[in-house]
């Protein structure tokens, strides 16, 4: 019996000593055929990212984020609606449904001619603000010849008529010359009823100073584009918002020398308009010519001359003065405003101008030569540059 134990216990021994130790995991038998035993094992692979998916609220998302479409749509919710509902309809209900067709139908207009035109930069700007002027001057125009204040009729067709010119007209502009031709239009029409209303003793020419004020700012729309197209130097989109800071601190500087008595309407309004106009031409000289802006760093200048125009207003409260506004205000308010901006820019650095490229100078016409080979009579200019 003895014998027979030593046996099987040498007989288990190997197998005992091939075991794992606790805890370790059993191989599982392998059951595959033998001959793809050998085969390397197939590469796991991840599955693959799930594609976004296209539905109608992305698609609207991608065409608001087009800034034509967006801001068009904008403006029929606001101008182009409410227009064309107070001009073809003098009851509530059908005055609804002109709205929502004319609010809804800006939408769809607006993205089928971003679809089918290449907007620029330019036409954007325009055409944003291009309907809001024309609005302005068919109203006043409206009102020029009847003399009523329902004025609803020539605010509809203005802002067509804005919107229009704009992408036919914008396709040829910058986008400074853009800007600036909304800039002398503004400017132009202001200046324009200004000194008619401080010649105005009796304050009864309304009807002419509207007149006269839609028909400058046509004007003054076309003389804004030639300042931005033609300049010398590079004019900017910033560039021309920084001409509004500068009017206003020249406005302010103006009034300075009119605020104390009582000067009456006329020296008043004269003063303003006068600082502005210089406001205008300094601007240009100083900042314009030397300095290209962006638009952002317009609205710095913008905010640097407003920040300084506060500390010179509460310096004047601080030295004693009792009124509201006096010559102390209106100075030091102006004075702190310069100040505000020239610290501004000094912040931001030099950026000097750019100056108009010798493409945009010199042009060259070809049919000129031709004209000339043929032996037509007449002068033919075969090149030309603007200085």
């Amino acid at each position: 019996m003895l014998r027979f134990s030593l046996c099987l216990l040498l007989c288990l021994a190997p197998s005992l000593t091939a075991q794992e130790p606790a805890g370790y995991p059993k191989p599982r038998p392998d059951l595959r055929d033998t001959s793809v035993r050998g085969a390397p094992a197939p590469q796991t692979q991840r599955p693959a990212a799930r594609a976004a998916a296209d539905t109608g609220v992305s698609a609207v998302a991608r065409l608001t984020s087009t800034p034509f479409v967006r801001n068009q749509t904008l403006l029929g919710v606001v101008l182009y609606g409410p227009t064309f509902a107070a001009t073809v309809a003098d009851r509530p209900v059908p005055a609804i449904a002109a709205y929502l067709v004319m609010a809804g139908g800006s939408f769809f207009a607006a993205a089928e001619l971003a679809r089918d035109l290449q907007i620029t930069e330019g036409m954007e700007l325009l055409a944003t603000r291009a309907p809001i002027l024309g609005a302005a001057a068919g109203a006043a125009a409206q009102y020029a010849m009847t003399g009523k204040n329902d004025y609803a009729a020539g605010m509809f067709f203005g802002s067509i008529l804005g919107t229009t010119g704009a992408l036919t007209l914008g396709r040829r502009l910058t986008t400074g010359a853009a800007v600036a031709s909304v800039f002398g239009a503004e400017a132009a029409a202001g200046l324009a009823v200004g000194t008619m209303y401080a010649f105005d003793e009796d304050y009864t020419n309304t009807r002419s100073r509207a007149a006269v004020g839609a028909g400058v700012a046509v004007a003054g729309m076309q003389l804004g584009a030639m300042y931005g197209t033609y300049s010398r130097y590079n004019v900017t989109a910033g560039d021309v918002q920084t001409l509004w800071t500068t009017s206003l601190v020249g406005a302010a500087a103006g009034g300075a020398f009119v605020a104390n008595g009582h000067p009456g309407h006329k020296k008043s309004t004269l003063a303003v308009l006068g600082g502005a106009v210089a406001g205008i031409v300094a601007g240009d000289r100083l900042l314009v010519r030397r300095i290209d802006h962006t638009r952002s760093e317009a609205t710095l200048v913008s905010l640097g001359g407003l920040a300084g125009a506060l500390m010179g207003g509460g310096v004047a409260v601080i030295v004693g003065s009792s009124d509201r506004f006096n010559a102390a205000t209106a100075g030091l308010g102006a004075a702190g405003a310069a100040g505000g901006i020239y610290m501004i820019e000094r912040w931001m650095g030099t950026r000097p101008d750019a100056g108009r490229r010798l493409s945009e100078r010199l042009t060259v016409m070809p049919q000129a030569l031709a004209l000339a080979g043929a032996r037509v009579p007449g002068t033919h200019s075969l090149v030309r540059f603007s200085f």
